[in-house]
């Protein structure tokens, strides 16, 4: 079997790859939110029933799809899918060398997966919280009184068992309630026990609101002293109204927070753009990876006191460029190590526009010989003390000349294990379970607790085998496959 057609078979593979991974970068955040707010704010009525089955059903296709890569293809090194997402774009190559293109795409799966990373991040940890705060206790008691059509009214408390107070007698209290329903016509009164989480501590004699079916004390009774919560109840509302009041805000708040963090700051976003004269290039080689140290000038504000120019020096972790002599740092979304070794010693010209920066960085461009195009950004400075050198030009583009985008994480499917994946299905069983079934009980914090902790799990005992080294020397042996690009310069 030859490296050729190994290396052929690798580039079928990662074309398929991103569009199973497209769908999961989609669907899981969509899912998750919308189970989110359905289950925060939403009673039990069909809407919330559909949003959970298909937020379910979504789910449980992405695991699909992703068992399914993982079976076929997984255990994959960075490294590797790396070296298939640069064949990818390098079929692309046209035309001579020293020729840029004249039109730019943009980056829209790629600003698109890091940004449903952060949206799933948040809102994953905001769904396990609702479902902790979850109250499932006398749901199927609440949903057969409000079909029947329950009234609600103050009734005094006759016995109390169980109780789980604080010594205070403004302490909250969880306890077992048993009052009288009103009697039926020429009947006597029926005794109607539910538990209930008071916001207040009760005694005998004391008055909550109790909503019954008049004539049908066999239906049962729920109650509480706050008349909304036997509203919500009724409505079948799944979140108190005091815990939807702090979940829901600080999820949305913080989401927003993070999104629009990360997307002003870390984003490499870009929309299509045309390359004009007023562009900047320069030739460069990739000569590996670095550790770029960027402090503020002395006598500039930020390097005032030691205090602040610690605070505005950054360290970035980044590409290595070479060209006449000096070295320019280029970072990009993607795993820096991987990338280095996958592109190093891979030639092509760097292309920017002065005036399109983003914080302290300018937006560039890596565009291959091979007919690839990595977006990344370098730091404002170096970029001007190109140009003051003079070893920059004024960029030519031809109208004929094709790029491919170079997504390198184009291929994240198959960079997980088996024992990943189960990690997840496990998460995705108990997140499941806690929906579909409404009893209460100490079970629902350990099944909680069991579907935050499986993911991690999984993917320890993942970096445990691929820190293996007979697994490691057995990779190494079975699936290397040729440089990336190697014989074309």
């Amino acid at each position: 079997m030859s490296s050729e057609w190994i290396a052929d078979k690798a580039v079928g593979d990662v074309r398929a790859h991103p569009r199973g991974g497209r769908f999961v970068t989609v669907a899981v955040p969509l899912a998750l939110v919308t189970l989110t707010a359905a289950w925060l704010f939403l009673g039990a009525a069909p809407a919330r029933t559909a949003i959970l089955w298909c937020s379910l059903s979504l789910l449980a296709a992405s695991l699909v799809i992703w068992a399914v890569a993982v079976l076929r293809d997984g255990d994959r090194s960075r490294r590797e899918t790396y070296g298939w997402a640069l064949r990818t774009a390098s079929v692309w190559s046209e035309r001579g060398e020293e020729i840029v293109p004249l039109r730019m795409s943009g980056t829209r799966w790629l600003t698109i997966r890091y940004g449903a990373v952060v949206v799933t991040s948040v809102t994953l940890a905001a769904l396990w919280v609702t479902l902790a705060a979850s109250d499932a206790r006398g749901s199927g008691t609440s949903a057969v009184l409000a079909r029947e059509g329950a009234v609600i009214e103050q009734l005094p408390i006759v016995r109390i068992e169980n109780q789980d107070a604080g010594r205070s007698r403004r302490s909250s209290a969880t306890a077992d309630y048993t009052v009288l329903l009103p009697a039926p016509a020429g009947g006597s009164s029926a005794p109607a026990t539910f538990r209930a989480d008071t916001h207040r501590r009760q005694g005998v004699g004391s008055e909550l609101y109790v909503a019954s079916v008049p004539g049908r004390p066999e239906l049962g009774a729920i109650g509480d002293d706050r008349l909304a919560e036997v509203e919500r109840q009724l409505d079948g509302r799944a979140v108190e109204f005091e815990s939807m009041l702090v979940i829901g805000p600080l999820w949305l708040l913080v989401t927003l927070a993070v999104t629009m963090g990360w997307f002003l700051t870390e984003s490499i976003r870009r929309p299509a753009r045309t390359v004009t004269a007023d562009w900047r290039t320069l030739r460069v080689t990739v000569t590996g990876t670095g550790r770029h140290t960027e402090a503020p000038l002395p006598g500039s504000p930020e390097a005032a006191d030691e205090k602040k120019r610690r605070e505005n020096t950054r360290v970035l972790e980044c590409l290595v460029l070479e060209s006449h002599g000096q070295e320019i740092p280029f970072r990009s979304q993607m795993g820096i190590e991987a990338a280095g070794e996958v592109l190093s010693g891979t030639q092509g010209r760097l292309l920017w526009h002065p005036g399109r920066r983003r914080g302290r960085d300018v937006l560039a461009e890596l565009v291959g010989d091979d007919g690839w195009r990595l977006p990344g950004a370098v730091p404002v400075r170096v970029a001007e003390e190109v140009v003051a050198r003079g070893i920059t030009e004024p960029a030519r583009p031809d109208p004929e000349r094709r790029v491919g985008l170079l997504d390198l994480g184009a291929g994240w499917l198959v960079t997980a294990t088996l024992p990943g994946v189960v990690g997840f299905a496990l998460a995705f069983g108990c997140l499941a379970t806690l929906l579909l079934v409404p009893d209460g009980g100490a079970w629902r914090c350990w099944t909680a607790a069991a579907g935050v902790l499986a993911p991690g799990v999984g993917f320890t005992v993942q970096a445990v085998v691929r820190l293996s080294p007979e697994a490691a020397a057995q990779q190494l042996q079975s699936r290397r496959l040729p440089q990336p690009g190697g014989g074309r310069r």
